[in-house]
């Protein structure tokens, strides 16, 4: 029953981060499309609760397969959703693919899953710089160690090439508007990377500290839970 109930909840939380994910690609790459301001409207409507707007996991699975119409043979373990095993069938595959998540999209959520999942594995250690941070995260797994390196060069590429994830997300919405104003070097340490992030905007400093502290520390603290809700901007930043 132990194994069982681990294999559930390893499977729901895959299909609910990668709806989340998959609708908030949809929020960049389909802005102006009737489905995607109903989503928006419909998410807004009935996944936003508790101080500052932060999102409650299950309200937003609900709000997510009801309003995108995906909940029909995406059970948990039943026909068109996941495998025994844990693994996508084809047919999720197929209905994400169809529905805006291409497979460098597919490719990239493998070790963001990966690390929410086993969160408690990862250790994280941010420092404040003038003009930036200084992070440290590290995993004695090593196929931990291997994901983190992979997430961190993937998303310095997206950064890089103006491809954004997770557009609900007041911090990271922002972050990927002013990607050219940052400065990302990443460094391979033992079980990790140390990756210092830079910007010679102050308003933009404000928010690469707000993404190292109250995003990605709060994700290693907390894993799917905390990936499930979206990051405040910080104090004094002006839009």
């Amino acid at each position: 029953m132990k194994d069982q109930s681990a294999l559930a909840y390893s499977v729901k939380a895959t299909i609910l981060l990668l709806l989340f994910f998959l609708n908030l690609s949809l929020t960049s790459c389909n802005s102006d499309s009737q489905e995607t301001r109903e989503s928006e409207d419909a998410m807004m409507q009935h996944g936003m609760t508790g101080e500052g707007g932060m999102m409650d996991g299950e309200m937003m699975q609900d709000s997510v397969m009801r309003e995108d119409g995906m909940g029909q043979g995406m059970s948990m373990m039943g026909e068109g959703g996941m495998m025994q095993d844990g693994m996508m069938s084809e047919e999720m595959r197929k209905a994400m693919m169809s529905r805006g998540m291409g497979p460098e999209m597919m490719e990239d959520m493998r070790p963001i899953r990966q690390l929410l999942m086993q969160h408690e594995k990862i250790d994280r250690r941010v420092e404040n710089l003038e003009n930036g941070v200084r992070t440290r995260t590290v995993s004695d797994d090593p196929q931990i160690a291997t994901a983190i390196r992979a997430h961190v060069r993937q998303m310095k590429d997206r950064m890089e090439e103006k491809k954004p994830i997770r557009q609900m997300d007041p911090v990271f919405r922002e972050l990927f508007e002013n990607a050219e104003k940052i400065d990302l070097q990443i460094k391979d340490i033992e079980g990790g990377v140390e990756v210092i992030e830079t910007s010679e905007d102050p308003q933009v400093v404000l928010l690469i500290q707000q993404h190292a502290h109250r995003a990605v520390s709060e994700f290693v603290e907390r894993g799917m839970q905390r990936a499930m809700q979206p990051t405040p901007l910080p104090e004094g930043y002006q839009e």
